[in-house]
């Protein structure tokens, strides 16, 4: 009975054994499928994780910025290009050691006094300790002092240690050449070349070429780029006109270093180089020569002058002023030439960002609009008595004697208020707002260049609503149809109404490259019939021939055109602003001209026939005349 207890007892005994063996066993394999898989995860689904981070802590990217594409005029005359900049840069990588020791001596010296020790204060004046040193040597070399900045110094070792500290910009040719004879070929001071912007006619175009200078970042990281520690050069980049609305194409590809490092970040070897590719050329539509003429026109007056060739599109000439010289801004502003030209508005592109009441050269839409929806027509006449009465006001003609019967040419020749404003009420409100919208008054043009203003106005009933000012009044269309009150325009919108109407379509659009803007486009057609269009050319013609743009006039080259001349006001002081538009020639159109200048508050009274009207025969004597 003992034994068969014994034998009972080891068999359960062996039983729970082979239980506990078969959970430790399952444990095991669990385990063993843990680690497996956890493994199988590391290597094969995060390796490209962990690669990349083993690749960030071992790999630096160096950025290299191209050189920027030229910019040439139409007859491929260079406006903007390239030239070398030497600097006088500092690797303070390979000053680590002269670092350290700066700093260890610095250390031994304020303990020996018994001064308190601040280290990073210390090692910020080990390193300019290190670089004055080097710099004593060459500044007898060197046409300026060299001044360091401590901060500068500590930012750029602390977040781009592996890129060149710059010690002195703009080397002369001069230093250049007695620098590079004193540095040694692997020594830590090093004259780089880079490029720098170049604008060979200084202020000519200076507002359609706009400037290039550095930029507030470096260069853009694309993600992948992002997957390595990325360090860049500064770049170029374009802060206006052209240069900044093509700033993508000019600007090229990248070049790139790929550099292994070492713990500490110091540079072991290159394992890639990528040389830049330069940015592509652009090709404006600008003559350098009518461009030129167009300035000479203007000299000191305060506006601009738009001459655009009306089959094409393409504008010969875009000079405003005040202006400035491209190459004082470049490759820095000085803080003064900024406040300078902020005083003087030079900065404001007034042609595509000047906004002004236009005036009477705003009737030719008043008077297309009568002719299209058949209110007037090339052979009907007004009686005028020298002035009409809109409500309790009375406005009157100022730029003609005749009275009683006024023939439609005449009206337009003379700038009749009274024929445009008696006729007017006859175009329902809406119908004439979307004729002027018809023409893209209201909407930028769309011409390359940058910050064209979309503040343009044409004011109507809904807008006054908005801006809680009383109800639209007869008087506030009599103000629209003949170029005041509360429209804003720029002088260049009036100068593709000007194209628009010598070329008897809806509407030209503009460009500053030399292409064919028309090409391939749909364009829609004016509208008017060839008698109607003939009646308002024909007055066009005699507003130069013999009325108040008579000072445009050119003897055997018809010319059509309009004068215009509103008032705008600052408080209680007013200015006029002066406006002449034409196209020529008129029987064969080639090119418009638009003049806008701006009298000085408090100066003597400013008119579109006697002011902007000799600037725009300038302009048009030396393209028709070439």
């Amino acid at each position: 009975m003992l034994s068969f207890l014994r034998v009972e007892r080891f068999s359960a005994s062996k039983s729970r054994l082979q239980r506990r063996m078969a959970v430790l066993q399952w444990f095991l394999v669990a385990i063993f499928c843990y680690l497996g898989s956890g493994i199988f995860f590391r290597q094969v689904i995060q390796h490209r994780k962990f690669n990349a981070m083993g690749q960030r802590q071992s790999h630096r990217r160096i950025l290299q910025p191209a050189a920027r594409g030229n910019i040439y005029d139409r007859n491929g005359i260079l406006l903007a290009g390239n030239r070398p900049r030497f600097t006088l840069v500092a690797y303070l990588q390979e000053l680590r050691g002269e670092f350290a020791d700066a700093y260890r001596h610095r250390v031994r010296e304020l303990r020996g006094l018994g001064l308190p020790i601040d280290p990073e204060r210390e090692r910020s004046l080990g390193r300019m300790d290190v670089l004055e040193r080097h710099l004593e040597t060459l500044l007898p070399f060197l046409s300026h002092p060299v001044v360091l900045n401590l901060r500068a110094v500590d930012l750029h070792f602390s977040q781009s240690p592996l890129l060149p500290f710059p010690l002195v910009f703009d080397l002369s040719q001069n230093d250049f050449a007695r620098l590079v004879e004193r540095l040694l070929p692997d020594g830590p001071l090093q004259v780089e070349t880079q490029t720098a912007r170049i604008y060979p006619y200084g202020k000519v175009a200076a507002h359609s070429i706009g400037y290039a200078a550095p930029a507030a970042n470096a260069v853009d990281c694309t993600p992948r780029e992002k997957s390595v520690r990325t360090f860049s050069e500064r770049a170029t980049t374009g802060r206006s006109g052209v240069e900044e609305a093509l700033d993508k194409l000019l600007r090229g590809s990248n070049g790139e270093k790929i550099l292994l490092v070492d713990p500490s970040g110091l540079r072991r070897k290159i394992l890639k180089t990528r040389e830049p590719i330069k940015g592509q050329d652009v090709t404006l539509s600008i003559d350098l020569e009518l461009q030129r003429t167009a300035e000479e026109a203007l000299g000191d007056e305060m506006g601009c002058a738009v001459l655009t060739d009306v089959r094409t599109g393409e504008v010969l000439a875009l000079a405003n002023s005040p202006s400035y010289d491209l190459n004082i801004l470049t490759p820095r502003i000085l803080q003064k030439t900024y406040e300078d030209l902020t005083a003087s508005g030079a900065w404001i592109n007034q042609a595509l960002q000047g906004l002004y009441p236009p005036g009477s050269v705003f009737k030719l839409v008043s008077l297309e609009s009568l002719l299209r929806f058949g209110v007037v027509d090339g052979h009907t006449e007004h009686d005028c008595n020298g002035s009409t009465r809109v409500g309790s006001r009375i406005i009157r003609c100022h730029n003609h004697r005749e009275s009683g019967k006024i023939p439609f040419t005449l009206a337009v020749a003379k700038s009749c208020n009274s024929f445009v404003i008696d006729n007017i009420f006859s175009i329902p409100l809406k119908d004439f707002l979307d004729e002027i919208r018809r023409f893209g008054f209201g909407s930028p043009t769309g011409i390359e260049l940058t910050h064209e203003t979309n503040r343009s106005l044409v004011p109507s009933p809904q807008w006054k609503k908005s801006r809680n000012f009383s109800r639209w009044m007869d008087g506030d269309t009599a103000n629209l149809a003949i170029g005041q009150g509360y429209l804003l325009v720029t002088p260049l919108q009036i100068n593709a109404f000007t194209a628009s109407l010598a070329m008897r379509r809806e509407r030209t659009p503009l460009t500053i490259l030399k292409k064919n803007a028309c090409f391939g486009v749909k364009l829609k057609p004016l509208g008017l019939t060839d008698e109607n269009y003939g009646a308002l050319l024909e007055g066009m013609r005699g507003c130069v021939e013999y009325g108040s743009g008579h000072l445009c006039h050119m003897e055997g080259i018809p010319i059509a055109g309009k004068t215009g001349t509103a008032q705008v006001r600052d408080g209680h002081r007013s200015s006029h602003i002066a406006w002449f538009t034409a196209f020529a020639p008129a029987n064969a159109p080639e090119v418009a001209v638009t003049v806008m200048l701006r009298e000085p508050f408090e100066g003597r009274s400013y008119g579109g026939g006697s002011d902007a009207a000799p600037v725009a025969k300038k302009i048009l004597k030396k393209y028709l005349l070439r």
